[in-house]
């Protein structure tokens, strides 16, 4: 294509460079005006030069120390689940409700432990006025007969010491502590799971804000390149090569593109304050992320990832332990009519005064066996033993039924992970692509022979293609954190 040399002569005085053999069959007085053009351009770019390596070592200087500023300040992901165990109110009260379990276990064990009682009591009587005292009346003159109208001063004195000792209780004690044991791995298991579900959260929200990190990093550098593009189109139209509209689409371009920059902006913050509120941290604590962090692999085969899911699963743990306490309870309850034996010993001490005399000292010792042994409850045993059965079979119903939930959880994750990662590498290939699109729609345009619009369009393929990497990147990372909680199995 050959140029006129108005056109040339305008690209020239516009700074833009032309290769040479466009001008093979130009005019010797245009070849010597692109060669001083040329040389003021090669003495301008040394001179930018010089200055642009002063304020790089200036840049290099302010950057280290910004650096070690931000260092400090770096979350990683098992920092950020750390703090968010350490934090979390439902983790806590799990671990609550476990010490109240291992109580329970003591409650139950005591009820087989000898029962020592002590009781004791003293009273006192002082009368406010004594009748006069009538002789010959044998009644009137006995202490006992004046300490009951209470015109006679009474001490008195009791203590008893007792002790109890169930025999044989129908093994409702040794079931009983079962129960309790029972009780306590269940609040293990579900603080167990309380916690992979934190886990899940934490990474979930750290991921989140990472990806829209990422995202603010491409809108920069696309901000970058809509203002390089805006100066390039008005360099053309001043050049007389170009057209208004090539600036106002331009223009355009840049204000999406600071559009876009300000809602990563905006939703960078508000993903941060929910990543504080989740680790139980004030919402304008400051960090900043690692944008390096990976979820470890988990190397193993789908059979044995499956099998391991099925055995670690916290929510299958809790329904078996659920059926055990209630296969216990079943078992507790058909011994409801058995008898209950107990031994006792009791040991008392009396003393009652009237007046300082006639003290009525009395010991004794009791010992012996109680039995209490219902013979018939009206069916209540029956009805109690057939709901505890009753309740069995459902449970082992919602283990079946959790099962094909944990096995669907964990392929869809695998599935999510294989597809996540065949989505990286295409996005890889894409962004690669796109980049080599911008770099000929560029140089065509710079050179006059494409339009402003085929910059605009390949910059928005390079955003969307680096988005997309962004996306599977993200899509990756939570696959694997998903399998991981599928699994039953900690980060």
């Amino acid at each position: 294509m050959i140029f006129s040399k108005n056109y040339l002569l305008a690209l020239l005085s516009s700074g833009l460079l032309i290769t040479n053999p466009v001008f093979a069959n130009e005019s010797n007085s245009t070849t010597k005006l692109e060669t001083k053009t040329q040389e003021n351009k090669v003495q301008e770019i040394k001179e930018s030069k010089e200055s642009e390596s002063k304020l790089e070592v200036k840049n290099i200087t302010e950057n280290k120390q910004q650096n070690t500023t931000n260092e400090s300040n770096v979350l990683t992901l098992f920092q950020a689940i750390d703090i968010a165990l350490q934090n979390n109110y439902s983790l806590k009260l799990s671990e609550e409700k476990i010490k109240a379990s291992t109580y329970q276990v003591t409650q139950s064990a005591a009820q087989g432990l000898p029962q020592l009682t002590i009781n004791t009591s003293y009273g006192r009587q002082d009368p406010i006025a004594a009748p006069p005292a009538t002789s010959g009346n044998a009644l009137a003159n006995s202490p006992q007969f004046a300490s009951l109208l209470g015109t006679s001063r009474t001490n008195s004195f009791q203590n008893q010491v007792s002790l109890t000792q169930v025999l044989f209780a129908g093994f409702r004690v040794v079931d009983g502590i079962k129960l309790a044991t029972v009780s306590v791995d269940l609040s293990k298991e579900s603080s167990r799971q309380t916690r992979q579900d934190v886990v899940s959260n934490i990474s979930t929200s750290y991921y989140n804000s990472l990806k829209v990190l990422q995202l603010i990093n491409i809108n920069n550098a696309a901000l970058k390149q809509s203002q390089l593009h805006v100066e390039q189109a008005k360099k053309l139209e001043a050049a007389g090569v170009g057209i208004k509209l090539d600036v106002v689409r331009a223009s355009n371009q840049l204000v999406n593109t600071q559009l876009q920059l300000s809602q990563s902006l905006n939703s960078y913050e508000k993903s941060k304050k929910v990543l504080n509120l989740a680790m139980g941290r004030s919402i304008d604590y400051p960090f900043e992320l690692n944008p390096e962090v990976r979820v470890p692999e988990i190397k193993l085969d789908e059979e044995k990832m499956l099998q391991q899911g099925l055995q670690n699963r916290s929510e299958l743990k809790q329904l078996g332990l659920k059926k055990k306490f209630d296969e216990l309870s079943t078992t507790i309850q058909s011994r409801g009519n058995w008898p209950l034996v107990s031994a006792n010993l009791s040991y008392n001490i009396s003393n009652t005064s009237i007046a300082n005399t006639n003290d009525t000292n009395q010991q004794n010792l009791k010992y012996g066996l109680n039995m209490n042994w219902p013979i018939f409850d009206g069916l209540l045993t029956y009805a109690k033993v057939q709901t505890s059965q009753n309740n069995v079979i459902q449970d082992q119903i919602s283990i079946d039924q959790t099962q094909q939930s944990v096995i669907l959880d964990m392929k869809q994750a695998i599935l999510d992970i294989k597809e996540a990662k065949e989505r990286v590498l295409m996005s890889k290939n894409g962004i690669s692509l796109a980049k080599e699109a911008l770099k000929i729609a560029e140089i065509r345009y710079n050179n006059g022979v494409g339009i402003s619009l085929d910059v605009i369009d390949a910059q928005n393929l390079v955003i969307q293609a680096e988005s997309n990497l962004i996306n599977a990147n993200f899509d990756l990372n939570i696959g694997k954190v998903k399998l991981y909680r599928a699994m039953g199995i900690d980060i």
